[in-house]
């Protein structure tokens, strides 16, 4: 050994590539490739320990069937030599290996490297993923049938990104295929192909503890080509997605990309609308503790996915309802639970916004989550939930929610990529990785079992098929031995394997997880590929290909049965959203009715069977197509660049038999072709060689031809066997000769054509020169016929002009004649008219002074009327000051009186002050009449005609009162009628009104709004607003119906703050107690229930009652007409703050009350438009019903009365159909509130107005 030799050192079974880095003093130090040293006593070193390392394994290899040294550890160096280069990929044969580099390479991918590796043959240029999509390609012609490629490895090893760039290879070839002409035809099927990748990998990937863009399913694709060679269309099948990621997550670990995406993607205004946060807040997101991932950039992620679903022709419909069905299951996992009786929503937030997401219904969404419904015999039964029971429920409805999203996506691409004819296909399997996690669950037990078979298809292809083919040709061969996994699967899936006894539990409805892992344990205990526990735990074990895995059993049947509850499928099912129903309407449950009993031919397939079946067709799609393999390897578990783990590389070598790949690559024959086949399609290259008549012959005289060792092929007793080194020799001296045949095909087609082509010209010249030769003799005779027809014009002209001038004088003649005999009559037409005009200006003088002088006359009259309209104000500021001044004296004096004195003094002021109410009513009703209320006159109708006079007035007050009476009785009443002479209220007595204060002794000086009640008086905090109430009316012993006239009352605030009455200069002849009383129209029975909201029409008459024994309380408050400042006229209900309930007990006991009440006095004078009135009334409908206090509006000629106080007149209750137009089931009536502002119609779900549900603008509404 000399110092810095190679050699292969033996060491655990290993070798390791080393350097000689010392030999001295009977002592050998190694030095190995991967930072390893050790040393050796040079008498114990014997040449199974060291070997020397052959020159191919010093320098790395593009192919490792080249590979002299041939063990294990020779190829794990020229993986790692070629790793450190950037060199990724390395043939094994027509097997690529590929190791993940975990970062970008310059240059490897880009369209230079697709031009460059489509037009070489494999092996030709470095080893590439894209040389084995071109030979894929290019064998769809080679071999006239399907061609599949299958990507295998461990989780993280690369396998979806290789997929990605088979996938751009392919399309790239298509595209190049075609003519100019049809490119942007079809161009557009390879682009909705590539931009599939985007939207599976967001809604199918997510990050795992080995992999961050791990594939959560398994997906075969399926291209088809035609025979030009471009692609037509596609179909992707899916398989097993992990549906269990979305409710919850391993630690390390996400859900899938799709949710952080949105959530760091979606626009400010979607995600209002949403009601979305950042990820932290959801609990299906951040259970796991691992929210962001440095490699992804969500925010990219959502713009890619969203440009690949307009690519793929999702409408902006379809993908706002994706988001909003996203966003929705987000929210209902942050629905919590609490024991109350069973399980119970603890918030109502996060399940009211997943409701309306949903389009369901939250109180239904509550009872589904918390309650379990079951029809026995008919009749519907009701079953509290635990919490543990209450959140599976939860979890199973988003896992179908997300499930049934998935399955739509994939159908809505197979759509957009479907081929109405092919020719033949290339299929793609990227199919979910190897895994051996901490914990593994019923998910990774279908992953392995997915891998198990594709390692058996492999060794079926590679090792078992290939060796028996030999031995029926009677090739001298040698067997090589390969690690079979047969028992394995025998283990899995034999009749009483794993899965059969899983489904058979699952089929049984008191099985357990834990009687299933007694069964396992019963039945496989013998079995050496399964793994016993040695202590009662919840695991059993499996000896894969891959290595020895431990899985836990617990939830194993219920993961398999897939169960669904029929309750909650029925409320998704019943979703306001067509996109939601359309997800779940032929969806059928799995419920745990589905036992033994229905027999084995009507139950519903479990998951782990529909698995295997989608397997097993997928071996038999896989079987008919001639296979390429992509073994995919990764090279360290951290993911990490640069990093070469000999370790974790070798294990993978081993259990993908990579050495017995290699073995069988070198010495075998990959390339097998009938004599007849091969003779046809290399019968070029025989042209000048003289052949035998048999055909097995002429095959061999070609082949010694290119290799006359014969190391390099043999014949069967049936077909040619080659390396497939020979077959690319072959395929290219092919090429050559056929390019040669070609060109020379063409040289005599162009040569045929350029002889066609000069015949056709020489002919159409002999046209050319016959039709010039007429063309001239043609203008030849045209020139002279032109000549004869000038000189024929020139004479004919002559004799026409002759004639003409002729003519021409006599119509002169004719012409002056006719225009005299028009003057003469013009002139007698404008005669007539100049004296028309001037009688037509005098009439109009006439007409002008009379305006002028009626508007003189009207102006003046305006003046008096102004001036007069001013002194009546000065009149009435003047007596309200006075007024004033008399309380402020009274005030003085009052200080220093006696008290007889005070009663005195007393007496007089209050006839002092009705004295002057009396003068500024009448000075305040004569301003009002000379102004002009033509608008109003039905409002001020309306108001009060008198203000309650109390039993404490003076007895001359008394009689001068009746005296006043006496003398006017012209103020016309009419005679009750007699119907309304019935009393429909309840009776009062005296002693309800007994302590009720005098409204002119309440301070009411410091309200000055007018038609504004106090915050203490509002009808909105009245607590018994909806109750019946009934105001106490004392006992009315006469009835008056009076008329409308202009002597209306109205109620002013002076600018002091007193209440100052304006009343009808005749207003003292009615009695002081008289009362004011809306007339009606006719008996109106209504009920409460029936008749919540109604209208009449109000009369031209009001009706007064005159009692003469007992006077109004003054607890009782008038409504009264009023304009609040903006100018509409309001009615402020001054009635009693107490409501009533249905009984008569209620009605006494509420009404006796001592709060102080106050009289509103509002303005008229701010009246800018046409009034309504609005306040609340008592009504009572028939004998019977109690009274009831309602919110009333006079609008027109409209009288309206609602529940309830109203913000616009123009809303209420209404009913609107629910769901879609294409749901006829699901078109129930639903109740909602309705308000119409503007042109906006809005409604709400009820009265509150504090969800809005939506809106229709009417004016563009159709």
């Amino acid at each position: 050994l000399l110092q810095g030799s190679r050699v292969w050192l033996r060491e655990n079974n290993q070798h390791y590539p080393s350097t000689v880095h010392s030999c001295a003093e009977g002592v050998v130090v190694f030095r190995t490739d991967y930072g390893q040293v050790f040393t050796y006593k040079q008498s114990t070193i014997t040449h199974q320990k060291v070997t020397p390392m052959h020159q191919t394994s010093t320098e790395s290899v593009e192919d490792m069937a080249a590979l002299v040294d041939l063990h294990e550890g020779s190829i794990m160096h020229n993986l790692f030599q070629r790793y450190q280069q950037d060199k990724i990929y390395t043939y094994i044969g027509s097997i690529v290996a590929s190791v993940n580099p975990y970062k970008s390479i310059p240059g490897l991918y880009d369209r230079t490297a697709v031009e460059r590796y489509s037009k070489h043959h494999m092996g030709e240029i470095p080893p590439h993923i894209f040389a084995v999509a071109n030979e894929c390609y290019r064998c769809l012609w080679k071999r006239q049938d399907n061609q599949c490629i299958l990507i295998s490895g461990e989780s993280g090893a690369g396998k979806t990104e290789s997929t990605k760039l088979i996938l751009k290879f392919l399309s790239a070839m298509s595209q190049h295929s075609l003519e100019l002409s049809c490119r942007e035809k079809t161009s557009c099927v390879e682009q909705a192909i590539l931009e599939s990748s985007p939207i599976m990998e967001a809604f199918g990937n997510a990050k795992t503890v080995y992999n961050n863009n791990s594939s959560r399913f398994g997906k075969f694709i399926q291209l088809n080509i035609c025979q030009k060679g471009n692609i037509q269309g596609g179909r992707i099948i899916d398989y097993l997605l992990e549906k269990n990621r979305v409710v919850r997550q391993n630690p390390g670990e996400r859900n899938y990309h799709i949710f952080y995406a949105l959530l760091a993607g979606i626009e400010e205004r979607e995600k209002d609308a949403f009601y979305l946060s950042v990820p932290e807040n959801y609990h299906y997101l951040n259970q796991s503790g691992c929210i962001a991932d440095k490699t992804i950039s969500d925010k990219d992620s959502f713009k890619e996915v969203i440009t690949a679903m307009e690519v793929m022709q999702f409408s902006k419909e379809e993908v706002r309802e994706v988001l909003r069905l996203l966003a929705g299951i987000l929210h209902l996992g942050n629905v919590e639970f609490i024991t109350a009786g069973g399980a119970q929503v603890s918030f109502k937030t996060a399940l009211g916004r997943s409701a309306e997401l949903l389009g369901l219904d939250s109180t239904q969404l509550t009872e589904a989550l918390t309650q379990r419904s079951m029809i026995l015999r008919g009749e519907e039964i009701l079953t509290p939930l635990s919490i543990q029971q209450a959140i599976d429920s939860r979890d199973s409805m988003a896992m179908a929610l997300y499930s049934q999203c998935f399955a739509w996506v994939i159908k809505k691409i197979n759509s957009r990529i479907r081929s109405k004819e092919d020719f033949k296909s290339i299929g793609i399997l990227d199919i979910f990785g190897f895994e051996n996690f901490e914990v593994n669950r019923f998910e990774q037990f279908n992953i392995n079992y997915a891998n198990e078979k594709l390692q058996e298809y492999f060794n079926k292809h590679i090792f078992s098929l290939e060796q028996l083919e030999y031995s029926r040709e009677g090739l001298i061969w040698e067997d090589i031995d390969w690690t079979d996994n047969g028992e394995c699967l025998d283990l899995i899936e034999k009749k009483l394997g794993l899965l059969a006894l899983i489904n058979e539990e699952s089929h049984f409805p008191q099985a357990t997880d834990s009687t299933l892992l007694e069964k396992l344990n019963i039945q496989h205990a013998n079995n050496p590929f399964y793994v016993k526990p040695r202590v009662a735990v919840h695991n059993f074990g499996v000896k894969h290909y891959a290595g020895e895995v431990q899985y836990d059993v617990r939830g194993i049947l219920e993961k398999n049965r897939d169960t669904f509850r029929d309750d909650l499928l029925n409320l998704l099912r019943e979703s306001s959203l067509d996109f939601i129903y359309d997800l779940f309407e032929h969806v059928s449950s799995r419920n745990n009715q589905d036992t033994l009993k229905c027999g084995s031919k009507h139950r519903k397939p479990t998951v782990s069977l529909q698995f295997k079946e989608s397997l097993h067709s997928l071996m038999a799609t896989l079987s008919s197509s001639n296979p390429f393999f992509v073994r995919c390897i990764k090279p360290n578990v951290q993911k990490m660049p640069d990093q070469f783990d000999q370790t974790v590389v070798l294990n993978q070598l081993r259990y993908s038999g990579m050495l017995e790949t290699v073995r069988i690559r070198r010495a075998g024959f990959p390339v097998r072709r009938p004599f007849q086949d091969f003779y046809k399609r290399y019968k070029v290259l025989m042209r000048n060689l003289t052949l035998p008549e048999d055909l097995h012959e002429k095959c061999a005289v070609l082949l010694r031809l290119y290799d006359n060792t014969s190391t390099e092929w043999q014949l069967g007793k049936n077909k040619v066997f080659l390396r497939e080194s020979l077959e690319h020799k072959l395929e290219k001296q092919r090429e050559v000769e056929v390019t040669k045949a070609a060109m020379i095909i063409r040289a005599h087609i162009l040569g045929y054509a350029a002889r066609k082509r000069y015949r056709r010209v020489l002919y159409y010249v002999v046209v050319i020169q016959k039709n010039y030769r007429a063309f001239s003799s043609r203008k030849k005779f045209l020139c002279l016929k032109k000549a004869a027809i000038i000189l024929q014009k020139q004479r004919r002209g002559q004799l026409a002009r002759r004639v003409y001038r002729e003519r021409l004088e006599e119509k002169q003649r004719q012409e002056e004649e006719r225009r005299r005999e028009e003057e003469e009559r013009e002139r007698q037409r404008q005669e007539a008219e100049h004296l028309a005009q001037q009688a037509e200006e005098e009439r109009k003088k006439q007409e002008l002074v009379a305006i002028q002088k009626a508007q003189k006359e009207a102006e003046l009259k305006q003046e008096v009327e102004k001036q007069k309209e001013s002194r009546q104000v000065e009149e009435i500021l003047r007596l309200e000051k006075e007024i004033e001044d008399l309380q402020r004296v009274k005030k003085q004096q009052e200080l220093s009186l006696t008290e007889a004195s005070l009663q005195r003094l007393q007496q007089l002021r209050d006839e002092e002050l009705r004295r002057l109410e009396d003068e500024a009513c009448r000075a305040a009703q004569e301003f009002l009449e000379s102004l002009n209320f033509d608008e109003i006159d039905e409002c001020v109708r309306n108001i009060e005609r008198s203000l309650s006079v109390g039993n404490g007035y003076p007895a001359e007050l008394t009689e001068q009162t009746g005296n006043a009476c006496s003398e006017k009785p012209n103020f016309n009443f009419s005679q009750p009628y007699p119907e309304e002479e019935v009393d429909e209220g309840f009776e009062a007595d005296d002693d309800a009104f007994k302590d009720s204060p005098n409204p002119s002794e309440h301070g009411h000086s410091d309200q000055r709004t007018s038609g504004i009640r106090t915050s203490d008086d509002s009808s909105e905090e009245d607590p018994y607003m909806n109750d019946t109430v009934v105001p106490t009316i004392p006992a009315a012993t006469n009835t008056m119906l009076i008329p409308p006239t202009h002597d209306t009352v109205s109620l002013h605030n002076s600018s002091s703050g007193e209440s100052t009455y304006c009343m009808p200069e005749n207003v003292s002849c009615r009695p002081p107690n008289s009362v004011e009383l809306i007339s009606p129209d006719g008996d109106y029975d209504y009920d409460q229930d029936d008749y919540e909201d109604g209208a009449i029409t109000s009369g031209s008459s009001v009706t007064f009652s005159n009692s003469h024994s007992s006077q109004w309380s003054p607890d009782y408050r008038c409504s009264v007409g009023t304009y609040n400042s903006s100018g509409a006229y309001r009615f402020s209900s001054e009635g009693a703050q107490s409501s009533f309930e249905d009984s008569e007990e209620d009605f006494d006991s509420r009404f006796d009350t001592d709060d102080e009440l106050s009289y509103r006095r509002d303005s008229v004078y701010s009246c800018v438009s046409l009034p309504y009135f609005h306040s609340f009334l008592y009504m009572k409908g028939g004998l019977i019903n109690t009274w009831k206090r309602r919110w009333c509006v006079l609008k027109d000629e409209t009288f309206l009365w609602f529940r309830s106080k109203q913000e616009a007149l123009k809303q209420g209750w209404l009913h609107k159909k629910g769901g879609g137009s294409s749901t006829l089931s699901r078109r129930n009536w639903k109740k909602r509130w309705f308000v119409l502002r503007q042109s906006r119609l809005m409604y709400f779900e009820n009265d509150s107005e504090e969800k809005l549900k939506g809106a229709i603008d009417v004016r563009t509404a159709k």
